[in-house]
């Protein structure tokens, strides 16, 4: 079978043009391997990634897409990749509110004012959209908005009603090009005990065309096997789906894939 998840999936037929694919991990798993196998295949093929890192610091992507052999300091130099570093404004924030008492307009600088503001991811939005804005120019073969983990802003304090509009306006801007591959992908954790965690992972499921779960298996880690990805792709005329098991075993540089099965 197919070494990589993406040709393992099937999804560079089914990821083709202005889709949502939603991915999600337990608390056993991780989805770095996932990411890395996704994001390096498709920059190889001339899309252009933006990289929304709510979870993970600009250096932790340099060292997880230069195990699949991508440096991303050469290929950031030709606006191939380009971040919305979100960890970095995070940071900026806290030495601002440490160092001067003053107001601090950045990315966060909403959120910091009020959980209850369904309009306080505006600036990170604006941030995303100019971002698009600046890649779609140089006119790539596709473009790959990227957001590590959504949800790291309820962790924050965001309500579900700000995450759900921003994720919907984020996937309006992706299915606005007729002539570029554009396309929304999203990272979770997904948590069965908090409930506010479970409506924001069953609302994104039934919006995404493509849906990932990385999950451990129940008997526990064995030899041969870390866990497994249930993939499930949604024919929106009908309402039907494609739906796919693959088990992996983690190594240095990524996932070896193992079996494939319904």
């Amino acid at each position: 079978m197919p070494s990589d998840i993406v040709s393992a999936l099937n999804l560079d037929n089914h990821l083709i043009v202005n889709k949502f694919l939603f991915a999600t991990k337990d608390a056993c798993s991780d989805l770095n391997f996932f990411f890395s196998d996704f994001l390096s295949y498709y920059l190889r093929k001339n899309y252009s990634v933006i990289i929304v890192n709510l979870a993970q610091s600009h250096s932790h992507y340099t060292h997880l897409l230069l195990k699949s052999g991508i440096n991303i300091k050469v290929i950031r130099d030709s606006q191939k990749v380009a971040f919305v570093d979100v960890m970095l404004e995070a940071g900026n924030l806290i030495e601002s509110t440490v160092e001067t008492d003053s107001e601090n307009t950045d990315l966060f600088n909403s959120l910091n004012n009020s959980s209850l503001d369904t309009h306080c991811l505006k600036p990170l939005y604006e941030c995303i959209k100019k971002t698009i804005a600046k890649i779609s120019a140089l006119k790539p073969d596709g473009i790959i908005v990227f957001i590590d983990e959504i949800s790291m802003l309820m962790n924050l304090g965001t309500s579900l009603l700000a995450v759900q509009p921003f994720v919907q306006q984020c996937f309006v801007l992706c299915s606005k090009f007729t002539d570029i591959s554009a396309n929304l992908v999203i990272g979770s954790f997904y948590d069965e005990t908090d409930p506010e965690n479970q409506k924001m992972v069953n609302y994104f499921t039934h919006m995404a065309d493509i849906r990932i779960q990385v999950q451990s298996l129940k008997t526990g880690y064995s030899k041969d096997t870390d866990g497994k990805i249930c993939f499930e792709v949604k024919n929106k005329k009908d309402c039907t789906y494609i739906k796919q098991k693959l088990f992996f075993k983690i190594h240095d540089k990524g996932a070896k894939l193992l079996t494939l099965g319904l």
